[in-house]
């Protein structure tokens, strides 16, 4: 556990491998495609669709703001990294090669 909060941005960068393998099965593997399987959360984010990188962004730009080199810190910077770093993997390399579109969508697509 020393060695994940002592280096943060390594920690991020497996975690966020780990979470874009956890993606991965459950896109292709269990067939789980997010348009269809979080459509309920639509009506309470207006039609607009909520990727998991997007709380990583705020993540990151709070990370200034906390004490250095702390548990909070540590953490807040491995959970930015992964969140964020997951995503982009996910949409700019993953589904472009195996699903043949980025599929990054603003808004839920009509049904």
């Amino acid at each position: 556990m020393h060695w994940i909060l002592s280096h943060p941005i390594l920690a991020g960068i497996a975690a966020a491998i780990i979470f874009e393998l956890a993606t991965i099965i459950l896109r292709f593997g269990f067939k789980m495609t997010s348009p269809t399987h979080t459509r309920p959360i639509s009506k309470v984010t207006k039609g607009y669709r909520i990727h998991h990188g997007y709380p990583g962004i705020p993540l990151l730009f709070a990370v200034p703001l906390l004490p250095a080199e702390t548990i909070i810190s540590s953490i807040v910077i491995i959970f930015a990294i992964m969140l964020f770093l997951s995503d982009f993997i996910h949409h700019a390399i993953i589904l472009p090669i195996f699903a043949g579109s980025h599929e990054f969508y603003i808004k839920y697509p009509a049904t």
